[in-house]
């Protein structure tokens, strides 16, 4: 058990300099976000010194972090080196050592961790409700959620009893918030659904919970009933009974509208909840009665509407908008989607898109930028599955489509298990027999067919780049209907978008999941905190400029990744410690981390320092990664390791330690594409970086059989060494 003492909030803080540990890991100074190094090794240090607060020897800090043969010390004093970087400026050492210890003056920090420490030792029933409203929103996810090291024992089970006493603790206050705010349902209810999520097993917390949302629902429509008549608009509403209710439960009013497309096209849209506006792009299998009731979709109404006006639609073809319709294709989708918008009187609101709607999502605010001042996407993809051009996926998902024409609707078992398996494979039979329901209430088989089909082929791939507004891309991991690379690609081609894998195996989060708890709050954050930066306020932390550069895309392939969905930490315990060795063979290379994930790491050279041989060095580095991972994993895993050399337009948000890089260009998608068309482990150049590296690279020109998916008309090498330019 961890003891919780006052002794450390006693000393005055430095408000310049903020960490944060109730969550993923995070450093901001004055309020701006700190780039931190890739190594999570590095990470961990700092958090450990910083939330310990006192002396730590470095014989312990080196057993403790490294347990390789390698020079421990040295790893050690290369972290500490990054450490200091981040927390140390005009010349006063926050970070103080000596030959034998190691300290962190974290009472000089605001560290969220010391507010939940100041709060938990007074009488919560007695404190101020908006106070502990604040202090729950602190808890952006499990203490230290990502940095979980399983080869490192013993830092892991320091977090691990850190993560209990911090849960224990919010548990307490959740149940705290929930009773007193017991008569404003709708405001209680998100704390219900934390404190579930916390304890998801307890019946007694699941059934409050459920009362609470009930009781929610019913304020809701009391609210509505009492709304002025000049306030509504005229178009006709929809009662229950427009729709068969199931035997044994009455469906909820829901305040239904429609709105007229362009072609003539009805489209049903609804409106529920107050405070900021939220529209949910419309996705294939909704019905805006059914879903109220839908244990599929019930949670995320109940939830996105808790704190805000929700406006959600039917998509045309299907629920209760026009099913006969001529034109199901995307254009006509985004017009509907302005059309809702309009017909809302909305004049800027948060855009949700979900599955294919992040594709229509993209395609609006690229063509309204001012319209939207936040885009959420949860689950979704930029190129459709015929699009993306992956042979087996092609096959498989064609199959389903044939499935779709066949036995959509019906009560067929080896469809209801292949299309469960695909969207919801978590889901109870109860879900299961409401996901029955959702098909035959929401579309036709044909429709459904059709649209299938039409996002099959959608592609707003080269929109991405024109994205302005601020953006938070989500995805499960184990997405089987959506794979996870989709979501990270999105969150790639965007500039400054912020991408969070979710632990889930469903490509619609059910109400049960933790990660549906985080996915609400990861929301909420976004859309309080982050703000469109206007021209004028932002100019001058904002320099852009064109370089030519040379960017390197590694993909480590491991047979665990099989296992990932059953256990992650299979995979979390081989692949981070060969992350860790490809950032530090990147940085000692003069390369730049941009961005990486559980099995991929994005790179460039030629910025930070300037030099005219990156793509040398670049091309040194994929030879030492690729060598270096394989004789570490002692040959169980593969690199396919890729380099494109272009012009790009680099752009530098903020100043000093907070300074961010953001990197858009052909490159950064060249490499990244074919990397992931080779068939097997190796380096491979385009000609754009052989050329570049000036006659420094050995290559050997590969052949169509060793590429997928890459063009016809494009020339790869694998690259068998290179030269020094020096």
């Amino acid at each position: 058990m961890v003891e919780m003492t006052s002794a450390e909030m006693t000393d005055e803080e430095d408000a310049s300099l903020e960490i944060r540990v109730l969550g993923d890991f995070a450093v901001l100074r004055n309020g701006e976000n700190v780039c931190l190094p890739p190594s999570r090794k590095t990470r961990a240090l700092l958090a450990y010194l910083a939330v310990t607060n006192h002396p730590q020897h470095r014989d312990r800090l080196c057993t403790m972090f490294w347990d390789i043969p390698d020079d421990r010390r040295g790893a050690l004093r290369w972290s500490l080196s990054k450490i200091r970087q981040i927390v140390n400026r005009n010349g006063q050492g926050v970070l103080v050592t000596d030959g034998r210890t190691v300290v962190l003056r974290s009472r000089s920090i605001a560290l969220d961790l010391w507010r939940i420490k100041a709060i938990s030792m007074r009488d919560l029933a007695s404190q101020d409700i908006s106070e502990l409203e604040d202090v729950v929103r602190l808890f952006r996810g499990e203490f230290l959620e990502d940095l979980s090291l399983p080869r490192c024992p013993e830092f892991q089970a320091w977090r691990i009893a850190w993560i209990d006493e911090v849960n224990l603790f919010k548990a307490r206050l959740l149940q705290t918030l929930i009773d007193r705010l017991r008569r404003d349902a709708s405001r209680a209810l998100p704390y219900a659904h934390a404190l579930h999520a916390l304890h998801p097993q307890d019946r007694t917390i699941a059934a409050a919970k459920q009362v609470l949302a009930e009781q929610a629902r019913e304020q809701a429509i009391k609210a509505s009933t009492l709304e002025r008549p000049e306030e509504r608009h005229a178009a006709p509403s929809v009662g229950p009974s427009a729709v068969e209710p199931k035997p044994d439960r009455s469906l909820p009013i829901v305040d239904i509208r429609f709105c007229t497309a362009n072609d003539g096209a009805r489209i049903a849209y609804s409106v529920m909840g107050e405070g900021p506006p939220i529209v949910k792009t419309a996705t294939w299998m909704s019905h805006l009665q059914f879903d109220s009731e839908s244990p599929i979709w019930r949670h995320w109404i109940e939830g996105l509407a808790a704190q805000n006006r929700l406006v959600r639609y039917d998509e045309r073809g299907s629920g209760l908008s026009d099913r006969e319709v001529g034109d199901l294709s995307f254009e006509a989708m985004l017009l509907d989607l302005e059309s809702v918008v309009d017909a809302a009187h909305l004049d800027q609101f948060t855009l949700l898109g979900i599955s294919q709607g992040c594709a229509i999502s993209i395609a609006y605010v690229v063509k309204h930028p001012q319209r939207v001042s936040h885009l959420i996407l949860w689950g979704g993809y930029a190129q459709g599955w015929r699009a993306r051009g992956d042979p087996d996926e092609i096959a498989r998902s064609a199959a389903m489509g044939t499935l779709m024409r066949q036995d959509w609707g019906k009560d067929n078992p080896a469809f209801r298990q292949l299309f469960t398996a695909f969207f919801v494979p978590e889901a109870t039979h109860e879900q299961m027999d409401w996901l029955n329901e959702l098909q035959r209430k929401t579309v036709s088989p044909e429709n459904a067919a059709r649209l299938y089909e039409i996002f099959a082929n959608i592609d707003v791939s080269a929109m991405l780049h024109k994205v302005t507004t601020p953006t938070l891309v989500l995805h499960a991991h184990g997405d089987q209907m959506v794979p996870h690379r989709c979501g990270r690609e999105i969150s790639e081609g965007i500039p400054g978008a912020r991408f969070i894998t979710l632990e889930s195996s469903n490509h619609l989060l059910l109400a049960h999941e933790p990660a549906f708890v985080r996915l609400l709050d990861e929301v909420r954050r976004f859309t309080v905190t982050e703000r469109q930066p206007s021209a004028l306020a932002k100019i001058s932390d904002i320099n852009k400029e064109r370089t030519r550069v040379t960017v390197l895309s590694v993909e480590i392939v491991s047979p665990l990744h099989a296992f990932a969905s059953v256990d992650p930490e299979l995979v979390l315990r081989q692949i981070d410690p060969l992350l860790e060795s490809t950032f530090e063979i990147i940085e000692l290379n003069g390369g730049v981390i941009l961005a990486s994930g559980e099995s991929g790491i994005t790179a460039i050279f030629g910025i930070l320092p300037a030099s005219r041989h990156h793509a040398a060095s670049a091309c040194q580095a994929a030879l030492v990664v690729k060598s270096k991972l394989e004789l570490q994993s002692k040959g169980s895993v593969r690199v396919r390791a890729a380099l494109d050399t272009g012009e790009v337009i680099v752009r530098y948000r903020g100043r000093g330690a907070s300074k961010q890089i953001e990197v858009t260009g052909g490159a950064v998608r060249g490499a990244a594409r074919l990397a992931r068309s080779l068939r097997r482990g190796a380096v491979a150049v385009t000609d754009r970086t052989r050329v570049a590296a000036d006659g420094l690279l050995n290559v050997v020109q590969l052949s169509r059989s060793d590429l997928i998916r890459f063009g016809g008309d494009e020339q790869a090498y694998e690259l068998k060494s290179a030269s020094s330019a020096e």
